[in-house]
């Protein structure tokens, strides 16, 4: 969804600029206007994208609408309206090589005692004087059009001259910068690392929405009680961890400034996931490569063979062990349950409300089809059932669940019909932000009854609690499901049809038939630590993977 609204915002800003032009060389008074208010408005868009996506964004758009506005205004003074167009489309044309000659070569960073000189001319200040100088262009146009004076356009070139200017001074002090402090910045960094010498980094890349993989271990990564450092490898996560952690937080995107940052006092590197960056570090051997994972499941990607380059994996319980066994991994293990689910309260829950409480947590549909174990297909049945029984729903989609327009749409119909039947029923149920923003996994098991997850890391998490739940067998296996995924064996299995949905219903509120199962499963995946415990069991576990 995020990929189809920038497709669709440049289509739109480059369809208006094109318009804008075309109209501005038409013969009608009224052609004039058109122009101005098309080429505008595809300025404004192309502002909007600076503003969210970064510089250099739209430049075709811009230089566009800029040549439409000047065509306009040359009805009034062609001399100055060809001054301020030309000087403001040359400097889009060179926008590239200009944020290029402007960047300073600093590593952003949060929470590190970093002392250094700031530039005040950096690419997106660069960006918003060529947005505000397209802005002045663009009113000078409509005055000049309205007012019957090319004085507007006189100013606008003054202020197109600033800018050509300004950018000018900009590239010269960074280039006199960089000649002068050989990357001070960067220099900057690494003093400020030495000083706090980290004992470990902790590596992490991953797209948007995906920075909850690594908080969910921040705070049992602060236990082991030596310093260390988060290392991320697209800026795109610097804000989204920089309130979730005291601990400092280094941008280094390419692999020479992933390099730099391995000061001498580090040991060893945990990772979260399987990025495919994490080889850009791996290939270190000096130090110790330790694999957390963000979570438990019997999907595909829990068995990667490409999990042998690390030291050592972190896993929940036997059933991981078993898992990469049979698939031919026998890896250095250490088992150390869920830390994160010490606060589950487990057993029948404290009734808070006139009626039970069902959580519908959907996985996402993976980016291929081997990885696709999501139930949204049939989620408007499994909600369905789940009001026709007075339940209240808890839903819970994964962060990525929008990457896909078909879930997309699923997930918005799911959400219309919770929010007409609150309004109609006044059954308290939560979606969106409610159920996935503040509120945590472990806050919506606390407050359900019972589940229906797919095949995902959640099924893992929700047995924790000792609680009826169903697992969705969107591969059509039938009575081999619980054959490949293994947490089935204490669930109730769901059609891929949703054709059993009243009979499994059945089971979570009256009959719970798996209840003894469902207690041999759970210490097969999480082990028998619970509570505090399985915190002590990680940092016990963690502290000697790395200081051995």
């Amino acid at each position: 969804m995020h990929l189809l609204r920038k497709l669709l915002s440049r289509t739109a800003t480059t369809g208006l600029a094109a318009a804008a032009l075309a109209s501005a060389v038409l013969p009608w008074t009224w052609s004039a206007w058109a122009a101005w208010a098309l080429a505008t408005t595809a300025l404004l868009l192309a502002w909007r994208a600076h503003r969210e996506l970064g510089p250099e964004r739209d430049r075709f758009a811009r230089g566009v609408a800029i040549a439409a506005i000047s065509v306009v205004a040359a009805q009034q003074g062609p001399i100055p309206a060809a001054l301020a167009g030309g000087a403001l489309i040359a400097v889009v044309g060179f926008e590239p090589l200009l944020a290029v000659a402007v960047a300073t070569g600093h590593m952003d960073s949060a929470n590190l005692a970093v002392t250094r000189e700031r530039a005040w001319f950096t690419p997106r200040v660069m960006g918003e004087a060529l947005s505000a100088g397209g802005g002045v262009f663009a009113a000078a146009g409509a005055l000049a059009l309205t007012a019957d004076t090319s004085l507007p356009l006189w100013i606008a070139a003054v202020a197109a001259a600033a800018t050509v200017g300004a950018a000018a001074a900009g590239a010269l002090g960074a280039l006199l910068r960089r000649r002068r402090s050989a990357h001070a910045g960067d220099a900057a960094v690494i003093q400020a690392l030495e000083a706090l010498e980290p004992v470990f980094i902790v590596h992490f890349s991953g797209p948007p929405a995906s920075a909850y993989q690594l908080e969910m271990w921040l705070p049992y990564l602060d236990r082991l009680g030596d310093p260390y450092v988060v290392v991320a490898r697209e800026k795109v996560h610097l804000d989204e961890l920089r309130g979730s952690t005291g601990a400092p937080i280094v941008v280094a995107p390419s692999m020479s400034e992933l390099e730099r940052l391995l000061v001498p006092s580090v040991k060893a590197a945990f990772y979260v996931n399987g990025s495919a960056l994490n080889t850009h570090l791996v290939r270190f051997g000096q130090l110790k490569h330790l694999q957390l994972f963000h979570g438990e499941s019997d999907k595909a990607s829990s068995f990667n063979k490409v999990t042998a380059i690390y030291d050592t994996v972190f896993v929940a319980g036997q059933a991981a062990v078993d898992r990469y066994r049979a698939h031919g991994l026998d890896l250095d293990f250490r088992e150390v349950g869920r830390p994160q689910l010490a606060s589950i309260a487990a057993g029948p829950r404290t009734a808070s409300g006139p009626r039970p409480v069902l959580l519908y947590a959907p996985t996402w549909t993976g980016l291929t089809s081997e990885f696709d174990y999501s139930s949204l297909a049939i989620g408007r049945l499994i909600v369905e059932e789940a009001l026709r029984r007075d339940l209240a729903v808890i839903m819970r989609a994964h962060p990525y669940t929008r990457f896909n327009l078909a879930a997309a749409r699923r997930l918005d119909e799911i959400e219309r019909i919770l929010a007409e039947d609150a309004e109609k029923s006044g059954r308290a149920h939560l979606w969106g932000a409610q159920a996935t923003g503040s509120v945590s996994l472990v806050d919506c098991v606390n407050a359900a009854d019972i589940a229906v997850c797919d095949v995902s890391g959640v099924a893992t998490d929700w047995i924790a609690a000792d609680r009826p739940f169903a697992v969705t067998d969107m591969g059509g296996l039938g009575e081999h499901f619980a054959d490949e995924a293994w947490i089935a064996k204490g669930a109730y299995r769901i059609d891929r049809d949703g054709s059993n949905l009243e009979s499994v219903f059945r089971e979570l509120l009256d009959t719970d038939s798996k209840a003894a199962q469902r207690k041999e499963t759970r210490e097969y995946f999480l082990g028998t630590a619970s509570g505090e415990e399985s915190v002590e069991v990680f940092v016990h576990a963690a502290r000697a993977a790395y200081r051995d």
